[in-house]
C-alpha cells in the first residue's frame, strides 16, 4: 500500500479541512442514528469529530480503511465498545446487508479501485431508510458516483464533491463553501 501522505502526520495536515466537511454532513439533517460504516476512516477522524460533539453515545461505529497505520492511529483514538476496525478495501466489504443508517466514505472517490463495486456495496450496506454519502474532491477522479450509477445524485460541493444515495428530499441543503459547480461540466 503505498501512502499518499505518512499516517503519523495526516490529522495535522488534514483535520480542519476534514472536520469542514463532516459539519457539511451534519448541515444535511440526516439524523446520525445506531450504527455508521465509514469506509476509507483513515485516522479516525469522524470518529473524533463525532466524539467532541458528543454524538457517539448510543452509535456503532465500523471504521475500514486498506492502511494498517492509519488503523493503528484511529484505533488509539477509539475509547468505545462500540468501535469496530476493519482493513479492507471498499470494493471488497463484506458486511451483512442493511447494516448501516449511514454510510460514509470521505475524501475517497479519487482512490477507490473498483469503483462501480463499491457504489454497489456502499447501496447494500445501507439500511432502506439510510443514507449513503461519497465526497471525492474534484480534481482526483474523471467519472462521478452519478455518472456510473444514476441512483446517486450530486448535491453540492463542499471542499470535495458530494454525492448520495438515495435522492433524498427532505434534507437541508450544503451550505457550499466554494462552489456550487456542476461535476459533469
Amino acid at each position: 500500500m503505498v501512502n499518499l501522505v505518512k499516517p503519523d502526520v495526516y490529522d495535522n495536515l488534514y483535520r480542519e479541512e476534514q472536520f469542514s466537511k463532516y459539519k457539511c454532513i451534519e448541515d444535511l439533517g440526516f439524523p446520525v442514528k445506531d450504527l455508521i460504516v465509514d469506509v476509507g476512516c483513515g485516522t479516525g477522524l469522524l470518529y473524533e469529530y463525532l466524539s467532541s460533539k458528543l454524538m457517539l453515545s448510543s452509535i456503532k461505529y465500523i471504521c475500514i480503511d486498506p492502511d494498517e497505520e492509519m488503523l493503528l492511529i484511529a484505533s488509539k483514538k477509539m475509547k468505545t465498545p462500540f468501535s469496530i476496525l476493519i482493513q479492507g478495501y471498499a470494493e471488497e466489504l463484506s458486511l451483512r446487508s442493511h447494516l448501516s443508517a449511514l454510510v460514509v466514505s470521505i475524501s475517497t472517490w479519487g482512490v477507490i479501485g473498483g469503483k462501480q463495486r463499491a457504489l454497489f456495496l456502499f447501496k447494500e450496506l445501507a439500511k432502506p431508510d439510510g443514507l449513503v454519502v461519497i465526497t471525492g474532491h474534484p480534481k482526483t477522479y474523471e467519472d462521478p458516483p452519478s455518472a456510473l450509477d444514476p441512483e446517486y445524485t450530486y448535491i453540492g460541493n463542499c471542499i470535495d464533491d458530494f454525492y448520495i444515495y438515495p435522492p433524498v428530499t427532505n434534507l437541508t441543503p450544503l451550505k457550499m463553501q466554494y462552489s456550487n459547480r456542476n461535476p459533469l461540466d
